[in-house]
């Protein structure tokens, strides 16, 4: 099997790497690889035994900050949003990919959660349906971290300070009711050498599964974000319950899920760090529905973020799909209706496009990050890589051996690099794929 691999070395034995995921639009990263530098990996030791359940000690916490940054003022500019069949995104499709397959195994399953950690290692999770497994990038193929019980079905995700630190964070005891124990959580720590499990309660009860999220040096559990300083995990409270890291360890965002119930217009779905602590970032303001349209529930369209870029010191990206119910007259039925949505703020003051409202087969954002030159990368679901460069879109199919590509995250590297993760399917669907990673040089 290509996950294991002989080592690099023949007088050394390399040293593993990891990988992990993204939620989709309208339901709701990481990964390890070796250096960018193509530094050569030092040897580990041998596989010491993954911890027990038993015997867990608990992670001892420092206080990052206790209170959330000041308010960002809110932006000047809104969005309305124009006919349906209105694309102002208008990509150029290029009929040959600038991005290469640099992996596509014969085993089943997806990547995803993909993080690049500040010295260039790239980590991920390889996701099957029943497991989720760490694994390394080695830079030119994927090696598996020594086994870790993760117990039955467990809500897993993967961050990495460097290519020597990468930790799992599982929910153990979700509660059912309000009346339950708080849910807490095990992080084990893989220091290059074994596992190192510690268990943290952070006193909040989330819904199982749906606010646990990592990326980097940063861990979301509840309505708290823990970041790893180099020597301790440091808190910080969140404006509400999140599910998403993006950006990077330096300057990383926080994004929220729409609550459709929620009847507050400052909802709060963006925030970003600040010295001070965690800053709510509020969306433009008149996203309204396309003229004409009937919809179930006019008055609660949903704007998801799927991910966000820095392009410059004053301008960011938002990439993300805009959302509503109608009713079909043919068949009668309730049915989902979204369109493409990307959204820029330049010193507070914000700017949108919508691509053509997606009645059929949508394709929706998964992630963006910056290209390093002043533009962005987003892909889509559905394997379809835009590039926005001196506000100009192109897009390129992800290249495969055979199949369809299924792309679920997007992580740059402090080398330039850019990466895709996600799967190559025989038909467009989540299932029935094997891992695939994309690459792009700079």
């Amino acid at each position: 099997m290509l996950f294991d691999l002989p080592p690099e070395d023949p007088d050394q034995a390399a040293r593993p790497l990891t990988v992990v995921r993204r939620l989709a639009p309208l339901a709701g990263v990481f990964l390890l690889a070796a250096c960018a530098t193509g530094k050569a990996t030092p040897p580990a030791s041998p596989a010491t035994p993954a911890p027990s359940a038993t015997g867990i000690a608990s992670l001892k916490l420092e206080v990052l900050t206790d209170r959330l940054g000041p308010p960002m003022k809110r932006g000047t500019g809104t969005c309305p949003s124009p006919g349906r069949n209105v694309d102002q995104l208008r990509p150029i499709t290029l009929p040959r990919s600038n991005w290469e397959l640099a992996s596509a195994t014969a085993e089943e399953g997806e990547l995803g959660q993909a993080t690049v950690t500040p010295d260039g290692a790239l980590w991920a999770l390889h996701e099957t349906g029943r497991t989720q497994e760490p694994v390394r990038w080695t830079g030119s193929a994927w090696q598996k971290l020594p086994a870790l019980p993760l117990g039955k079905d467990p809500q897993v995700r993967l961050g990495a300070a460097s290519a020597d630190r990468a930790w799992i964070i599982v929910e153990s005891a979700p509660p059912m009711s309000p009346d339950d124990p708080p849910a807490t959580y095990v992080v084990s720590t893989w220091d290059g050498r074994a596992w190192r499990s510690e268990r943290v309660d952070l006193g909040v009860r989330p819904a199982s599964g749906e606010e646990l999220a990592a990326q980097g040096a940063w861990v979301l559990l509840g309505d708290r974000a823990m970041r790893w300083s180099g020597k301790a995990w440091q808190t910080a409270p969140l404006h509400s319950y999140s599910y998403q890291v993006a950006g990077t360890t330096e300057e990383p965002w926080v994004i929220a899920p729409p609550d459709p119930d929620d009847e507050d217009e400052a909802q709060i779905q963006l925030s970003r760090w600040t010295d001070q602590g965690w800053q709510a970032v509020p969306l433009p303001e008149g996203m309204t529905l396309p003229p004409g349209t009937k919809a179930i529930h006019p008055d609660k369209p949903l704007t998801e973020i799927a991910g966000v870029a820095r392009t410059g010191p004053e301008e960011f990206w938002v990439a993300g799909t805009f959302s509503w119910g109608e009713h079909e007259p043919v068949d009668e039925e309730d049915i989902p209706v979204s369109r493409r949505l990307v959204m820029r703020n330049v010193a507070g003051r914000w700017s949108c496009w919508w691509g053509p409202t997606d009645d059929d087969q949508p394709d929706p954002f998964v992630d963006a990050v910056s290209d390093g030159r002043g533009g962005l990368w987003a892909a889509t679901e559905l394997g379809m890589l835009w590039h926005l460069s001196d506000g100009r879109w192109t897009r390129e199919q992800a290249p495969v051996d055979k199949g369809v590509p299924v792309i679920r995250d997007l992580a740059g590297s402090p080398g330039g690099e850019i990466y895709a993760l996600g799967g190559i399917g025989s038909k467009r669907s989540a299932e029935e794929t094997r891992p695939a990673l994309w690459r792009l040089k700079p």
